[in-house]
């Protein structure tokens, strides 16, 4: 795991006297930045139990680490289909209190992520199932994190160190203020996010994406 000293080579000789409580300030929000944008750092989520009768779920993501996003998700062999929250038209994926209320249970066939810490199945569960739900997700670091992902650091250093100068470049009165650098620094992070982003979705192939349609 890299450190966030990791980074210091790479932004504290631009921004002299800055302190470095503000400059891991500026990296941690860099960091989750670059991560949000370009969903670079995807990895296999613990297989999570699946409890018949059960609709919400917390993620169990590494220390240091929140879900951004659900890339795949399986239970069983089947995939998950994503919904979005306006896409659920049953009122008790969010309530099943209420006297007519449906819990008649199913095998769960579409995935809702609420946020970055729950997520939901849909239709009820019907049954235990150990380890029966796989997922491939994106993470990204929370606001406390000390260390990271050591491919945050190895293949994005530089990237991650402009959206973190591009941001101290734009403190009011200091002695590194300088508003031209900070729309530069922050250019060429946006470039860096754009080839990690690239990188995320065709992986390390050379092959064309190709799209297919899914049938509603």
């Amino acid at each position: 795991m890299a450190t966030l000293t990791s980074f210091y080579p790479y932004v504290l000789p631009d921004v002299p006297g800055c302190p470095e409580i503000s400059v891991d300030l500026a990296l941690r929000s860099s960091l989750i930045e670059f991560c949000e944008k370009s969903l670079i750092l995807q990895r296999d989520h613990d297989p999570l139990t699946v409890v018949a009768g059960v609709v919400d779920y917390d993620f169990e993501p590494p220390t240091g680490n929140l879900v951004v996003k659900i890339m795949k998700a399986w239970y069983k062999t089947k995939e998950l289909q994503p919904v979005a929250p306006d896409e659920i038209d049953k009122s008790e994926l969010y309530n099943r209190t209420f006297e007519g209320a449906s819990t008649d249970g199913s095998e769960p066939k579409y995935i809702l992520q609420k946020d970055e810490r729950t997520f939901s199945l849909f239709p009820i569960p019907k049954d235990n199932a150990a380890n029966a739900l796989t997922m491939r997700v994106a993470y990204k670091p929370t606001r406390t994190t000390t260390t990271v992902d050591d491919v945050l650091f190895e293949d994005y250093a530089e990237v991650i160190a402009h959206g973190a100068k591009a941001r101290l470049f734009m403190s009011p009165g200091k002695t590194y203020t300088n508003p031209q650098l900070a729309v530069a620094a922050m250019d060429q992070f946006g470039r860096g996010v754009n080839t990690a982003r690239q990188r995320a979705v065709r992986g390390h192939v050379r092959s064309d994406l190709s799209v297919q349609m899914r049938r509603l």
